[in-house]
């Protein structure tokens, strides 16, 4: 007699509605691990990343809790930051010998900082759950002269969210859609934490820098090779604890995979999560000034320095000539043991 087989039951990939208040959010599951993926449409923002750990499902982004508090655009948590990452000295920059004065983006905002995309209304494009790995959703935002004061220069931004049993990577693909060159300097603004660590103090943190960058009172880094304080090793830290950041590292270290990977984890079991960049610049917030203060670490991918449109030395990483395109690579996946 012959005996059937009974084959394997897959759980489908999903791509769900949800809301955040009154805000509307897409809800990406990976149906063989249960991994999820919360994200608003506002912004694209990250609200909620789980993935599998110990046995269940951990959470590894620490997002707004309501939509007041994304209104409010506390600590700007997952915001994508384009066309600018983080501040420009004197709320200005010269471009080809042109000096643009830049108001502020938001009215929250207390200086200008970060850009534009992390409060705009971005548009689906692209919702994929075909491959039983990976399911992946893709925003678009453009840019035109006159939407942003002292930005007259037209920009077209994806943003690819790929979902797998342990990773959230992103893929940021923007195109000069205009006539003259035009610069950008683009980030993520995530929070991360572990499970079981209600604080960023009982975890351990490596970056994996050469140099650290210097900067002034109002964290924009020196001018010259002054902003660059070499380091002989990666900066480790085996507990936060009394630990106080808002400083980044450059010349990362790559993996062999070409990847350069900053780690949060538990020091006991060197379990936890990796961020990880191609190229670029890493900053670490520590969260001290937040209302929900150290609960979790901002650790910023960022495609170069903060001012890097005033630098003469970061010319070439903020150009984008007319017609051309870039991209940037990054994100996170859990580590485990």
């Amino acid at each position: 007699m012959t005996t059937m087989k009974t084959p394997a039951t897959t759980v489908a990939n999903t791509i769900t509605d949800g809301t955040f208040g009154s805000l509307p959010t897409k809800i990406l599951r990976h149906g063989a691990s249960g991994a999820q993926a919360e994200i608003l449409v506002r912004g694209a923002t990250v609200l909620s990343w789980v993935a599998p750990w110990h046995g269940g499902l951990g959470e590894f982004i620490d997002g707004y809790a309501d939509e007041a508090d994304f209104a409010g655009q506390y600590g700007g948590r997952s915001g994508i930051l384009f066309p600018f990452a983080n501040r420009l000295r004197d709320d200005r920059y010269t471009f080809d010998g042109v000096t643009h004065e830049v108001g502020l983006q938001f009215p929250v905002d207390k200086e200008v900082i970060h850009g534009s995309a992390r409060m705009a209304d971005w548009t689906i494009l692209d919702e994929d759950t075909s491959d039983p790995r990976a399911v992946s959703i893709t925003f678009g935002y453009s840019i035109r002269p006159g939407d942003i004061a002292g930005y007259p220069f037209s920009v077209d931004a994806t943003v690819r969210f790929e979902l797998t049993e342990s990773s959230l990577d992103l893929l940021l693909t923007y195109r000069n859609v205009g006539h003259v060159d035009a610069p950008v300097a683009a980030g993520w603004h995530p929070y991360f934490k572990v499970p079981g660590h209600a604080t960023i103090d009982t975890l351990s943190l490596r970056v994996p820098a050469r140099a650290a960058i210097v900067t002034d009172a109002k964290l924009v880094p020196l001018a010259g090779e002054a902003a660059y304080a070499p380091m002989d090793s990666d900066l480790v830290h085996e507990t936060l604890a009394g630990v106080v950041y808002d400083h980044a590292w450059d010349r990362l270290v790559p993996d062999a995979d070409g990847r350069a990977r900053t780690l949060l984890t538990d020091p006991a079991t060197g379990e936890g999560v990796a961020v990880w960049q191609e190229g670029g610049t890493l900053l670490v917030f520590t969260g001290d000034a937040l209302t929900r203060p150290r609960e979790s670490a901002a650790i910023e991918s960022l495609e170069t320095t903060t001012d890097a449109f005033n630098r003469p030395d970061r010319a070439d990483d903020i150009r984008l000539a007319a017609g051309q395109q870039k991209t940037f690579a990054f994100g996170a996946h859990t580590v485990t043991r």
